[in-house]
C-alpha cells in the first residue's frame, strides 16, 4: 500500500492544459466538498490537503492559438492568462511555485533555482513537449511574453518573404495564418515529404490542406529537405539559455536574411525563417527507474500510462502523467484531450485519498469510437478555412467551416479553466 503523509501532499508538474485540468479536478473533489459550495466564492480551507503547482511561467498559455498570435497582435495579447486571474488558485491549500523543474524522482521534484525539493505523496506530470520559440514561448512572465511578441510582430511586418521549414500541423497553420493576414507577403512552406501533416492521416486530408494553402497563395516546396543555410540568428528568448538542454523553448527558431539550400539543389532567399520541425520530449528530466528493463517508464512516444493515467509500472501507482507527455494512444495530443486526461488524473487521486487504502474503481478517458488506423485532426488554416479528418473520413469544406471556432477555442478553454470565477462540477 502507498503510504501518505498528513497533510496529504500533491504536486503538479506543469501548469497548462493538463496540469490545470488536474488541479481543477482536485479542487472540486478535495476542497470544494461542502454541500453548500455553489461556485460563488472560494472553497473553505482544508488543512488535510497541500497542493503544489510547479511551472516556470506565471500563467496559462493557449498554445493552440500561437500561430494566429504571430499574425494578429490583438489576439496574441489574449493568449497568456496570469494565474492571478483565476481566483480559485488563490485557495490556502494551493501553492504555486514559479521555477524550472530539473528532475522528477519517485518521491520529490527538484528545481533549478531552489535547493528545496517539493516532496509529494501523489504527483501529476503535465509538462507537455517542447518546441523552440516562438511557438514554444520562451517567456516566463506575461510582461516578457508581450515584449517578445512585439519584437516578432516587428520582424514579421518588415519581412517581404517568409519561409517556414516543417510542414506538420504547426508549420502548415503558421503558413496559412501569415498568408491570410499578410496576403502581399511571399510565404513559402518547405517540407521533406511529398505531402504535409505526417502521422495517421488520410492522403485525402493532406491533399485538402494543400488545396487550401494554394488557394491562399502559399508557395509549397514538398519532398525537399533543407540541407544548408546561411542566416542571421535571432534571439528573443528572455531567460538564460544555460537551461536550454531541458527547455528547448528557450532557443529561438527565428532567423533573418536567410538563404536556404534544399536537397533538390533549390535555393530559397527569405527575409525571415521559422523552424517548425517538431517537438522534443522531457525524458532527461524523468528519473523514475522501471521495474523491468524491457519496459522503461519513458518510451519513445512518452511516459507509459495505463487507462487511469497512472504510470504503467507497479512501482508508481502514486504518479500520473497527462497530456502530451504521456504515450497512451487514446490521449490524442490535443489541448482538449490534455484537459480531460488531467481531469481524470485529479479525480482518481481524490478517489485514492478518499478510499484510504481500500480498493477503489478508478476512472478513465473512455474508449474512442471506431479504433481505426486514422486519427482525428482539425487544421485551422487562417480565419476562414478549416480542414477536418474525423474517424469517418474528411469532412466536406462547407461543413468543416461551420465546425470551426473563430477564436481557436480560446474562450472555451478559459471557461473550462474558470478564469475570473470559481469552478463548479460540470463547468
Amino acid at each position: 500500500m502507498h503510504l501518505v503523509s498528513s497533510p496529504i501532499r500533491i504536486a503538479i508538474a506543469g501548469g497548462n492544459y493538463g496540469g490545470l485540468g488536474a488541479l481543477k479536478s482536485l479542487y472540486l473533489n478535495l476542497l470544494a466538498t461542502n454541500p453548500d459550495y455553489d461556485g460563488s466564492k472560494q472553497a473553505p480551507p482544508n488543512p488535510n490537503v497541500k497542493i503544489t503547482l510547479i511551472d516556470r511561467r506565471d500563467g496559462f498559455v493557449h498554445y493552440l492559438g500561437m500561430t494566429r498570435g504571430l499574425s494578429q497582435p490583438d489576439y496574441a495579447h489574449k493568449l497568456w492568462v496570469p494565474y492571478t486571474d483565476m481566483p480559485w488558485l488563490q485557495h490556502p491549500s494551493i501553492t504555486i511555485k514559479k521555477d524550472i523543474i530539473s528532475c522528477i524522482t519517485p518521491t520529490h521534484v527538484e528545481l533549478v533555482n531552489s535547493s528545496e525539493h517539493v516532496e509529494f505523496d501523489y504527483l501529476v506530470v503535465a509538462m507537455g513537449q517542447s518546441r523552440n520559440a516562438p511557438i514554444g514561448v520562451s517567456a516566463s512572465t506575461r510582461s516578457e511574453y508581450l515584449q517578445a511578441m512585439e519584437k516578432y510582430f516587428g520582424v514579421i511586418s518588415d519581412a517581404q518573404s517568409i519561409a517556414i521549414v516543417g510542414g506538420g500541423a504547426v508549420g502548415t497553420e503558421l503558413a496559412a495564418d501569415l498568408k491570410t493576414d499578410y496576403p502581399d507577403k511571399e510565404i513559402i512552406l518547405i517540407h521533406s515529404r511529398e505531402l504535409p501533416i505526417p502521422g495517421p492521416f488520410m492522403d485525402e486530408f493532406r491533399h485538402e490542406a494543400v488545396r487550401v494553402l494554394h488557394k491562399l497563395g502559399v508557395t509549397t516546396m514538398f519532398g525537399q529537405r533543407v540541407i544548408d543555410e546561411s542566416a542571421v540568428q535571432e534571439d528573443f528568448s528572455l531567460e538564460h539559455v544555460k537551461h536550454a538542454n531541458i527547455l528547448p523553448e528557450l532557443i529561438d527558431s527565428v532567423k533573418r536574411n536567410a538563404t536556404l539550400v534544399t536537397s533538390t539543389g533549390a535555393k530559397v532567399h527569405a527575409d525571415l525563417v521559422f523552424n517548425c520541425l517538431g517537438t522534443k520530449n522531457k525524458s532527461p528530466l524523468i528519473h523514475l527507474p522501471s521495474s523491468s528493463s524491457d519496459a522503461p517508464v519513458f518510451s519513445s512516444t512518452g511516459i507509459r500510462i495505463n487507462d487511469h493515467m497512472q504510470i504503467d509500472d507497479p512501482k508508481y501507482p502514486h504518479i500520473f502523467a497527462v497530456g502530451d507527455i504521456s504515450n497512451q494512444a487514446a490521449v490524442a495530443k490535443y489541448a482538449g484531450a490534455a484537459i480531460k486526461s488531467g481531469n481524470v488524473a485529479g479525480s482518481n487521486i481524490a478517489k485514492l485519498i478518499h478510499a484510504n487504502g481500500e480498493r477503489v474503481e478508478l476512472g478513465n478517458m473512455g474508449k474512442r469510437r471506431g479504433g481505426g488506423v486514422y486519427s482525428t485532426m482539425k487544421l485551422v488554416l487562417g480565419e476562414h478555412n478549416t480542414v477536418i479528418q474525423s474517424e469517418d473520413g474528411v469532412i466536406p469544406p462547407e461543413m468543416a467551416a461551420s465546425m470551426s471556432s473563430p477564436d481557436i477555442k480560446l474562450s472555451k478553454v478559459l471557461e473550462n479553466m474558470a478564469v475570473g470565477k470559481f469552478p463548479t462540477l460540470g463547468r
